[in-house]
């Protein structure tokens, strides 16, 4: 009787729970039959002596070193990227999830508990059951772009605050005129760090060509102005990692989803599950573009007369901007108003599950 051959390793994966201080890693590996070995979890410091010892246990922990590696690890703040910066720097196979997504599956799993070490353990199982995506760093320009263009955001939103607090104080009854006073230089911080920021952003990219050439194609769209084409090209990393248009509506939450269950069907809207500060950045240009731009005009026209509510209007020119943006980019031409494509930039492949499909007929229809 002819024997069966037996099991081959497919590949190692190693689950990384990061905290402030330390982490938290499990070495696992799956084979032919779609076997599952997790190993147990070793708790390392989250610095460069830790990432040394990490590797030291990995090489021990395989027992067939030419198997393919790879590593899962957790975004949490900003303490996965130092080790995250380590792994790529030794070219190491990497992905960094989001909290929800490892959240999901932790729901499909009969883990109930949560610690460290049972993290680490899911991390490990996901990276093995999934195919997961590659994780990329950024350029060292693109991450300095991306950091003002937060630090600018989060002085914006403190100076509106600042200035409607004031406002509101202004005309109580008996204000303080000194703390009036503190409010309105508050304020003005606020308004002189911005101005500050919007001077070095500007001299990042004239000191860097081809990222000027390339924003300066973003901003030829009517309503795009510099600093909207700085937050979209920070928060997609240049677009690196999008390879088609719903994966991209999808990250930033712009994609159409539908509830219905039985008798209850409710109104299609966007997922709002994605990049919030996209979404920002794009609201103003979107609304500018419907003075502005002929197209986006006639676009929004069309919807107003099929719906008569307008924020569902706005949010199609947000979408439609989000990804002319991205086709401009990827095909390395500025604006043209009397272009009409014949096809979509990268299309959807057969079978592709970037995002949900809008029902057909929905009133959000137009924004696919």
């Amino acid at each position: 009787m002819p024997t069966s051959s037996p099991p081959v390793l497919l590949k190692y994966v190693v689950g990384i729970d990061i905290a402030k201080a330390t982490f938290a890693a499990c070495l696992g590996s799956i084979d032919t039959t779609q076997h599952l070995r997790l190993g147990k979890v070793a708790v390392f410091a989250n610095d460069a002596a830790g990432f040394e010892a990490l590797q030291r246990w990995v090489a021990a922990g395989q027992k067939e070193p030419a198997c393919p590696l790879w590593y899962v690890v957790e975004a949490t703040g900003v303490y996965y990227e130092e080790l995250a910066y380590s792994l790529s720097a030794r070219q190491q196979a990497l992905s960094v999830l989001l909290p929800n997504k490892v959240k999901h599956f932790a729901r499909s799993t009969e883990q109930k508990s949560k610690t460290d070490a049972l993290d680490a353990r899911l991390l490990c199982r996901l990276g093995l059951e999934r195919q997961l995506p590659a994780w990329q760093p950024l350029t060292p320009a693109m991450r300095q772009l991306r950091s003002l263009s937060r630090e600018r955001a989060a002085l914006r939103t403190q100076a509106a605050q600042t200035k409607n607090r004031a406002h509101a104080y202004a005309h109580s009854y008996e204000p303080d005129p000194l703390a009036l006073l503190r409010l309105q230089q508050r304020q003005a911080l606020f308004e002189e760090q911005m101005h500050a920021i919007d001077v070095q952003t500007a001299a990042l990219v004239e000191a860097t060509p081809e990222l000027a050439r390339k924003l300066a194609q973003l901003t030829s769209i009517p309503g795009v102005g510099l600093l909207t084409a700085v937050t979209i090209v920070a928060e997609t990393s240049g677009f690196a990692l999008v390879e088609n248009e719903r994966q991209l509506a999808s990250y930033a939450g712009l994609d159409v989803v539908q509830r219905q269950s039985g008798n209850l069907a409710r109104p299609t809207a966007i997922s709002k599950r994605g990049n919030a500060r996209l979404r920002t950045a794009l609201y103003l240009p979107a609304v500018s573009s419907l003075r502005y731009n002929e197209q986006q005009k006639a676009f929004y026209a069309r919807l107003r007369a099929r719906s008569p509510n307008g924020k569902v209007g706005v949010i199609a020119v947000m979408r439609k901007l989000l990804l002319l943006t991205y086709s401009l980019w990827k095909n390395d031409q500025a604006y043209d108003p009397a272009y009409h494509p014949a096809q979509k930039v990268a299309p959807t492949p057969v079978g592709a599950e970037a995002t949900q499909d809008a029902p057909t007929g929905a009133p959000l229809e137009a924004l696919i």
